[in-house]
């Protein structure tokens, strides 16, 4: 049960939009899209227990510094170094007392490269490799594969810049309905898996949409720019709300 409620909190956004197959619709928006990244997300809008806290570079061309958490005073710390343009190192570390006490699959990771996108994720305990993710991506440079413990693959299928169906840890999904509000992962990198023993190995960010997609769990509320700020549950009193950093 708590692996359960842990991959609904990772992937609450984009995992609930699942319904009866229908031909995908996506929004038409012909305006230019304002350029923000997301710095904050928090439960029920405490500053206190940051879901996720990012700190970028000047023109948020880089990550170098994360928080994440499920949003109850737990804290996971990812430190990024950059190697050139082909490589990032990670390394995770969390406070002594943190609850619950999570234990490391991995000491580190490296994520390698090719023309700006993931070839690879090699994962370390202690210096050596126990586990390699792999990549693939469509002509379009869209991901459609992502390979990783014990060989599971995830695969996703899009209609321009959306995911309509995807396989996700053996589980299908399709998304056949999206609002006028941009996703909150969209202008964020397609990595970083968490690991740690009491989670599954879910990339932390998951910018496969440009839209928000329809859900029956979640109500939204976007900004004058249409990013969503707001995500409030529509079975109980708990919300998340997203801030940003925008760029000109």
């Amino acid at each position: 049960m708590k692996r359960l409620f842990i991959i609904i909190c990772m992937m609450a956004m984009v995992m609930t939009a699942c319904r009866k197959p229908e031909p995908g619709v996506i929004p038409e928006n012909d305006e230019p899209m304002v350029k923000k990244y997301l710095v904050k997300q928090l439960l029920n809008d405490d500053p206190e227990k940051p879901m996720l806290a990012i700190d970028w570079n000047d023109d948020c061309t880089k990550i170098l510094h994360m928080k994440h958490s499920l949003g109850y005073g737990s804290v996971l710390d990812y430190d990024f170094k950059y190697y050139e343009d082909d490589s990032i190192r990670v390394i995770f570390t969390m406070p002594q007392f943190s609850y619950p006490m999570w234990s490391f699959w991995y000491d580190s990771i490296m994520i390698h490269l090719q023309q700006g996108k993931i070839d690879s994720i090699c994962c370390y305990d202690n210096g050596v490799i126990r586990h390699t993710e792999r990549y693939c991506y469509d002509d379009d440079g869209r991901i459609i594969e992502r390979t990783y413990l014990f060989g599971t693959k995830d695969t996703f299928q899009w209609d321009g810049d959306n995911v309509i169906k995807a396989c996700i840890l053996t589980r299908n999904y399709e998304y056949n309905a999206f609002t006028n509000y941009i996703h909150p992962h969209y202008n964020l990198p397609f990595y970083l898996s968490n690991y740690v023993s009491n989670e599954v190995p879910l990339p932390l960010f998951t910018p496969l949409w440009k839209y928000m997609p329809e859900s029956d769990v979640y109500d939204y509320e976007a900004d004058e720019d249409n990013y969503v700020i707001k995500a409030k549950s529509k079975k109980t009193d708990s919300f998340h709300t997203y801030y940003y950093r925008k760029i000109n």
